[in-house]
């Protein structure tokens, strides 16, 4: 699958890495920088991966429902295929489905029926940033399950989090880093338009 680049892509083999020899990961990523359609995506490729879905946790529902449709737009696919997403009282999946991008409350609901997280390889926490009951309560059951599931990747993933704090969290995690891009910006001033006033 060939994709238009994004500054995420020079970061990707580090994280990569960094999943490969161990079971949790923090990546620190300016928006903009592809981290929510990218990583899952790069993450289907992980031999550790083996055929166990990806789980990645968003926020909101309109987030979780566009990072879906981007992501299963970049592989030529309709949501619940290879792509899919779960919000409350809305669920496109299949068992075709290897990602599952799900709200918070959702993901809760999941690990209570689930605790152990069978057929999951791996948790992605996006834009954890924005802090709330429900996402430090989906981290603190993920890190009880990875307890009992070595073979399970947690991955804390935002723009503006302490990234040294949050791996300290996760047992000294690696932190990957990736820049953004910055465009150069120009500021006119127009002369009032006599005609307008």
């Amino acid at each position: 699958m060939s994709l238009p680049p994004l500054p995420i892509d020079d970061a990707l083999p580090a994280l990569m890495a960094a999943l490969t020899s161990g079971p949790y990961a923090v990546l620190v990523a300016p928006p903009g920088a592809g981290k929510t359609t990218r990583v899952p995506l790069a993450l289907l490729e992980a031999p550790w991966r083996g055929d166990a879905r990806i789980i990645m946790l968003e926020p909101r529902r309109l987030a979780a429902r566009a990072a879906a449709g981007q992501m299963a737009r970049l592989l030529g696919e309709e949501v619940g295929q290879t792509i899919g997403y779960r919000v409350r009282m809305d669920t496109k999946v299949s068992a075709r489905t290897r990602v599952e991008i799900v709200t918070e409350g959702v993901f809760t609901r999941m690990l209570l029926d689930d605790p152990e997280l069978a057929g999951v390889a791996a948790v992605l926490f996006d834009e954890f940033h924005e802090r709330s009951l429900d996402g430090d309560l989906g981290l603190a059951l993920t890190l009880d399950a990875a307890a009992l599931r070595p073979d399970l990747r947690v991955l804390v993933m935002s723009a503006t989090i302490d990234g040294a704090r949050v791996a300290r969290l996760l047992g000294h995690a690696p932190v990957i880093e990736s820049l953004g891009r910055a465009f150069p910006v120009e500021t006119f001033h127009a002369e009032p338009d006599p005609l307008q006033r």
